[in-house]
């Protein structure tokens, strides 16, 4: 079913919604028979203390290609076995209900590996896990279509929390359209959520940021608006989580960009925090909490072995000289460069090139596949 603009989106999104509307549309009470003790947070909470309850809604923004999937898939699992992640802890196990348009299964098979990898996981933890995500491929559907689809997997599987990724894929409107982010988000997927009392983590992208990294003066609240499009997905969402460019391949800022407090993500000391570095980790495909030697004083991420490795043509050599005069405009000292240039020689990343020359040591050079045969060079 196609859509003609946010006026039939509207009118198609309001059907279906009176479709499933109780007949006791809108509950009333006195202000004293309002509830919320341990019993309904039992019953309700779902990750940190009350950071997103059954019926709420979580914005994961983060910019594109930095692993918003990767991110998804860790968090679900760990949700699934009732642990942390990144310091984000679950009321109990999750079921998690996962519905996604941009990785395929050799995609998604590399990211449940990758994380059952990096998290050590046993084979009974890995089963357990298993059972406890499923994964729906929606591709072609867009705005009402798609909202049916929800509820249709919603009503069979019941899981503790949805996912949807990304927004872009299905909302079938411009993002930017206050008018049709309402209707999809507060006329469709709410009465989904409240109905089926289940939490949603909406996946979305940040806007393209100027120089590889997000405004570096945004403040507290600011970071509740960090994806793309209209205020109303800020607005709207019960939480918000920002993954947040920080000049690096590596290491990036999560924020809490919204009920932040609720989180109860604390530091080393159990301080409160409200943001935190986190960095791809080493082993697998595993998000993993940066160190303080990853991030510099000034908050930029210490540049890694992947930042100077995106120097080096994939195609020819380069020469050491050149590749020094090219770390220094990205920002990395040659003294850093030479310990990183080590760090990916030993790990086989890239290789030394040598020629040589009249009266005098050979020239160096690196690239990512070795030296051939002087006589095919």
């Amino acid at each position: 079913m196609s859509t003609n603009g946010p006026d039939a989106l509207m009118e198609q999104v309001l059907e279906k919604a009176n479709e499933h509307a109780p007949g006791n549309l809108f509950e009333v009470r006195r202000l004293d028979e309002i509830r919320a003790d341990a019993t309904w947070i039992a019953e309700n909470n779902l990750l940190g203390n009350r950071f997103l309850c059954r019926g709420g809604a979580l914005l994961l923004a983060a910019p594109t290609g930095v692993g918003k999937s990767s991110f998804s898939m860790q968090a679900a699992i760990q949700w699934a076995l009732g642990r942390s992640h990144l310091g984000l802890k679950p009321h109990g196990k999750l079921k998690t209900l996962m519905i996604q348009a941009e990785n395929d299964d050799g995609d998604l098979a590399d990211m449940r590996d990758g994380v059952f990898e990096g998290m050590n996981l046993s084979p009974s933890e890995q089963a357990e896990a298993s059972q406890n995500i499923l994964i729906a491929n929606i591709t072609t559907l867009t705005g009402v279509e798609f909202i049916d689809a929800v509820r249709s997997l919603v009503e069979q599987h019941k899981p503790d929390m949805l996912w949807i990724d990304p927004l872009f894929s299905y909302l079938g409107e411009s993002v930017s359209e206050q008018k049709a982010a309402s209707l999809f988000l507060r006329s469709g997927l709410n009465p989904i959520l409240q109905e089926c009392r289940c939490g949603l983590i909406l996946v979305h992208h940040t806007n393209k940021p100027a120089q590889g990294r997000e405004k570096s003066d945004w403040q507290a609240g600011d970071f509740a608006y960090l994806g793309s499009g209209s205020a109303e997905l800020g607005n709207w969402a019960r939480a918000v989580i920002g993954i947040r460019s920080v000049g690096s391949h590596d290491v990036f800022q999560m924020v809490l960009g919204k009920r932040g407090k609720r989180a109860e993500i604390v530091d080393e000391n159990g301080k409160l925090i409200f943001a935190s570095y986190i960095k791809h980790g080493s082993k697998g495909i595993c998000w993993e909490p940066a160190m303080a030697e990853d991030v510099v004083p000034n908050g930029k991420a210490r540049k890694t072995a992947t930042d100077l490795l995106a120097l080096i043509p994939s195609d020819r050599d380069i020469s050491q000289a050149i590749l020094w005069r090219d770390a220094e405009k990205a920002e990395i000292g040659v003294n850093r460069a030479r310990q990183l240039v080590k760090e990916l020689l030993a790990e086989k990343r890239i290789f030394e090139w040598l020629t040589q020359r009249a009266g005098t040591n050979p020239a160096k050079s690196y690239a990512r596949l070795p030296q051939p045969d002087r006589n095919e060079k």
